[in-house]
């Protein structure tokens, strides 16, 4: 029994051993370093292109200070609140009246059987 036992183990020290040696990751292969080419890469070149571009737009603010702009008016419709829907949507049709059980006792008093 006690020679089982030292098998299993040994087996499982081999095995995390064996997993760790094969897992492990080179530094150097590492995902998380960059290589200082892919800064220059034609797509960081178009993007910083057109970034430089867009600084340079400018907008025409006069279209605020025209007449016919000043003209326009504003039609907002302001919408009245209504009811949402019947107080209770599994009643049966034409039952539109609000059931409220009252009980003689408090709520404290009353026992379940």
């Amino acid at each position: 029994m006690k020679n089982n036992i030292v098998t299993i183990i040994l087996i499982i020290v081999i095995a995390m051993v064996a997993f760790w040696y094969f897992t492990k990751t080179d530094s150097s292969s590492s995902y998380l370093i960059t290589d200082a080419k892919t800064t220059d890469s034609t797509d960081a070149k178009y993007i910083s292109n057109m970034l430089q571009q867009m600084a340079k737009v400018t907008l025409d603010d006069s279209i605020f200070s025209n007449q016919i702009f000043q003209n326009l008016k504003d039609n907002t419709i302001s919408l009245s609140l209504q009811q949402a829907g019947r107080n209770n949507p599994f009643a049966p049709i034409g039952n539109n009246s609000v059931v409220v059980s009252k009980t003689s006792q408090p709520a404290s008093s009353i026992r379940l059987r």
